[in-house]
């Protein structure tokens, strides 16, 4: 499998927060860090874009970004896509092409973030794309979103995820969608204790051993981090995974599966000085997801 491809895609019209434009001032902080033979840029429309009559925000603005990424992953044949510098609904289409490229009965899909983006556009509160992106990847939801080539749910594991609205519990429920949690992974009761990063490590190995899937998918919300760890995200949610935590079970994953594709989104700085606070754990990320061996 040829080494992996930084795809640039500042999208930001999938964002919920007032404040998102943040993430193209995050996705320009860190182009500056990215080998520029390895990677790509998508575009993406300045403009906010429509809902068409939809449900969904922004979404005229989405299709067009969707489908620039689409054309960018083609144009890389069989590198893996890293899809870098926006929200999460960036994601789709490097989820898309890794179904397409190997099979959806082959592809584990590791879903490293706070929340579990399962929201559907009809019940959505904020009608952000970003909180249904789950949704839309495994085929429901808006038509014009919903994926042609869905992931499977019984390979798909959510990491360190904490903030659940009721419905998204319930669609957990009902796909059977396997759940890590690190704080019970890790066995700490007291909070002046610092976890064991191995031991999620431990459960991400153990998890795609089990799965039967032949290669693996990473999404990276960077909320799933402890705020006290990480605070360049629109919503940080308390008591998330340590930075420690997070590359070691990325490490796991990638040493065990070759990596198919992945997503690193919401990097929303609120100034210079936080990208510049935060931007070194972005890259302990990436060196993390490209540091895989199996073949």
């Amino acid at each position: 499998m040829s080494k992996p491809v930084f795809l640039m895609m500042p999208e930001w019209q999938g964002s919920a927060s007032s404040r998102a434009m943040q993430l193209a001032e995050g996705a320009e902080a860190l182009r500056e860090d990215l080998p520029a033979s390895a990677t790509r840029e998508v575009p993406v429309p300045l403009e906010a874009g429509d809902a068409m009559g939809t449900p969904v925000a922004r979404l005229s603005s989405l299709l067009r970004a969707r489908d620039a990424a689409r054309e960018a992953i083609v144009e890389l044949g069989d590198a893996p896509p890293v899809i870098v510098g926006g929200d999460c609904a960036s994601s789709l289409a490097g989820l898309e092409a890794s179904v397409r490229a190997h099979g959806a009965d082959r592809l584990a899909v590791l879903w490293f973030d706070a929340h579990p983006d399962l929201q559907h556009p009809s019940t959505s509160p904020s009608g952000a794309a970003s909180g249904m992106t789950l949704r839309h990847a495994l085929g429901e939801g808006s038509p014009d979103l919903a994926c042609e080539a869905p992931i499977d749910p019984a390979l798909l594991t959510l990491i360190g995820t904490r903030a659940i609205d009721p419905e998204e519990d319930a669609e957990i429920e009902r796909r059977g969608v396997h759940v890590l949690d690190p704080v019970s992974i890790a066995g700490v009761t007291d909070p002046e204790q610092r976890p064991d990063p191995d031991a999620l490590a431990a459960a991400v190995r153990d998890r795609l051993a089990d799965s039967g899937a032949e290669c693996v998918y990473v999404h990276v919300d960077f909320d799933v981090l402890d705020p006290a760890e990480f605070s360049a995200v629109h919503e940080a949610v308390p008591f998330g995974v340590t930075v420690a935590q997070l590359t070691a079970a990325i490490r796991a994953a990638v040493a065990s599966l070759p990596l198919a594709g992945a997503s690193i989104c919401e990097f929303a700085p609120a100034s210079a000085s936080a990208a510049a606070e935060d931007l070194p754990t972005v890259l302990r990320v990436l060196a993390a997801l490209t540091s895989g061996t199996a073949r």
